[in-house]
């Protein structure tokens, strides 16, 4: 039996975007997302969960957000929607020595002649290299000594970024998310390019969850501005001495927030990096 779709239209500064996001994670069965050529994004759930309690949380989400706009919805058949999304992806040279591709398109990305390539087939996970937030963590990562290093990815996604660490000679990487579609896709992902499971870790859970009494050389973690800000803490527990930090998921208006978060508890500022309205931010621990 078909499958038929609510799509969900939106007017969302970017500032709102990555609340809206997360709220689609969180109240429903999730199926994907589209930016359109207009500056709108639609958001696709299972019709069946298009229901009174849905809409309400949608509206009261909306009233606290005033930076989203909810423009309407209509249904939509099961027409295969995945594959024609799959097909407007595309090789992304997503830093001066890496580009990301699906495994679809491999022969174009090899045309690219970068140093590294890495093959996500996403399943709607972030990290495909097409969103600014993800490069700005990669060529975060090409400003720093990777070799022998234990990693640890906050919200893996994809797993590119784990990866990454791996191909740039990091011994070992742990990539955790909350998110059972992008724990199945990272899976996925690693088999892709060839790392083991002794290599690159995959586990579903919060840090205080799945991160015990480890602690680790380099910590990457794009997450939404709240979640940085809350996990502070423990950050500096899981960080070893010297430990490098790279956050990013801050629009540019929220990094000095995010940055007197991290001094205050003891991790040095080494650098910002800027892609239009997103920011990273490179800190290390001092001993």
């Amino acid at each position: 039996m078909e499958q038929e779709y609510a799509s969900l239209h939106f007017d969302a500064k970017q500032e709102g975007l990555l609340s809206l996001e997360g709220f689609f994670l969180t109240h429903a069965s999730f199926a994907g997302a589209q930016e359109n050529d207009d500056g709108t994004v639609t958001f696709y759930i299972p019709h069946s969960e298009w229901n009174v309690d849905f809409e309400q949380s949608l509206h009261a989400f909306c009233r606290e957000y005033p930076d989203v706009e909810f423009l309407g919805t209509e249904t939509i058949e099961d027409r295969n929607w995945n594959a024609e999304w799959e097909a407007t992806i595309t090789p992304v040279q997503a830093t001066r020595d890496l580009v990301i591709t699906p495994s679809w398109k491999m022969e174009d990305a090899k045309k690219l002649g970068a140093k590294h390539i890495i093959t996500i087939d996403p399943k709607m996970s972030f990290g495909t290299g097409h969103h600014e937030t993800t490069r700005l963590c990669l060529a975060a990562m090409e400003e720093l000594a990777m070799d022998g290093r234990a990693v640890l990815d906050i919200g893996t996604g994809s797993g590119v970024l784990a990866m990454y660490a791996l191909l740039r000679g990091a011994k070992q990487a742990v990539g955790i998310d909350t998110d059972l579609w992008a724990i199945e896709n990272a899976i996925e992902n690693r088999a892709l390019n060839n790392f083991s499971e002794r290599q690159f870790e995959i586990r579903q859970g919060t840090m205080d969850e799945v991160v015990k009494e480890e602690k680790f050389d380099v910590i990457l973690a794009n997450l939404h501005r709240n979640l940085l800000l809350s996990t502070v803490g423990q950050m500096q527990t899981h960080a070893t001495d010297g430990a490098y930090v790279i956050l990013s998921g801050i629009l540019c208006y929220d990094a000095s927030e995010v940055r007197a978060a991290y001094e205050k508890v003891n991790f040095k500022f080494i650098r910002e990096l800027n892609e239009n309205e997103w920011t990273a931010l490179v800190f290390q621990l001092c001993a």
